[in-house]
């Protein structure tokens, strides 16, 4: 049997049994029929709204909330890093050229033994 013509033939039953049934039981199926009908309006408009391409970018923020959140403290990691690194680069003092006299051996004997290096170096490059 088809679907279709089973269909009829069930509603067709239903409304045959209509008049038997008292009064207060048409009335709830009544409420229940309206009741679902209105559920199923509003259950269609919610779905049109989020459904395929039509989420909007709050929504899907909503939906992402632990990735953007873990995404904003790589780049404030990052950001951090870069200007911690940045600042260190920004200095003038003589650590790369103490530490090639000390390497290549152009530091004189006395610089070793006196044990103020410091003293010994601010006072050669005031030459």
């Amino acid at each position: 049997m088809n679907e279709d013509a089973y269909a009829r033939e069930m509603i067709a039953m239903l409304d045959d049994s209509l008049p038997l049934l008292r009064p207060e039981i048409t009335e709830r199926l009544r409420l229940a029929r309206e009741q679902a009908c209105t559920l199923a309006t509003q259950g269609m408009y919610a779905h049109s709204y989020s459904s395929g391409h039509s989420v909007t970018w709050t929504e899907w923020m909503r939906q992402h909330r632990l990735g953007l959140a873990g995404m904003l403290l790589v780049l404030a990691l990052g950001g951090g890093t870069a200007v911690w690194q940045a600042g260190g680069n920004g200095k003038d003092d003589n650590t790369v050229s103490i530490d090639t006299e000390l390497l290549t051996g152009d530091l004189p004997v006395n610089a070793y033994l006196d044990g103020h290096l410091s003293k010994w170096v601010s006072n050669s490059s005031a030459y």
